[in-house]
Formats: structure tokens, sequence, C-alpha cells
């Protein structure tokens, strides 16, 4: 009895020194995967003044926005609250971030507004 009592005391215990071990390596990719490098997890990786990988980008007058800042959830119907000018006929207000975008249909950028 004592040696089963001894056996599983042992167990338990080198299951909680490897813990720490199996924890810490969740972050690492496993082996044979691409050799594509993996997003930095902490702000400390990147260096001082550069810009997160999150921030959306700034586009100028004459480019094409994304047609996923397009949708329905980025266009500024009350362009009035954010002291935006009336959009040009055919066009409409888009937020992205804090840039504010006058965009045609099919995305082409018109006029960066205030913020931009």
């Amino acid at each position: 009895m004592k040696t089963k009592t001894l056996i599983s005391a042992a167990l338990v215990a080198a299951g909680m020194l490897t813990m720490p071990f199996a924890l810490s390596q969740q972050g690492q990719k496993p082996h044979g995967t691409s050799k594509q490098q993996m997003p930095a997890d902490s702000a400390s990786a990147a260096p001082m003044g550069a810009q997160s990988p999150y921030a959306p980008q700034k586009w100028n007058k004459g480019d094409r926005l994304p047609a996923e800042f397009r949708d329905r959830q980025y266009v500024i119907d009350k362009y009035k609250e954010y002291n935006l000018p009336a959009p040009k006929k055919g066009y409409h207000w888009v937020g992205v971030g804090a840039d504010y975008y006058q965009v045609s249909s099919n995305g082409t950028i018109w006029s960066v507004g205030p913020g931009g």
C-alpha cells in the first residue's frame, strides 16, 4: 500500500514539475509547419515608434479603399456630427479608425476628411 502511495505522489510531483514547461510551449508553432514568421504577441517586440500591425492603413485621394472597409458598418450617414461637408453626389463618407474618406460606390477615394 505504501508503494502505491509513493508512486502516485511521485507521478503527481513529476506532472507538476513539467506543467510550466508544457504551458510555455503552447505559443510556439509545431515542428514541420511553414517557415512563415508568426506575429509577435507583445508590443515590446516592435521597435519604439513602430506602428501597430492592427492600426488601419491610411489612404489618399485616388486610392481605392479595400472592400472590407466599404461595408455598411463604416458608412457615416450623419456626416454633420463629424464636422464633415455634405458628400458629393454619388459619394458617401466612410470612417476608418480616426480617418474619414469620401468614396464612390466602387471605393475610389474622392477626398480625405478632417483627421485624415
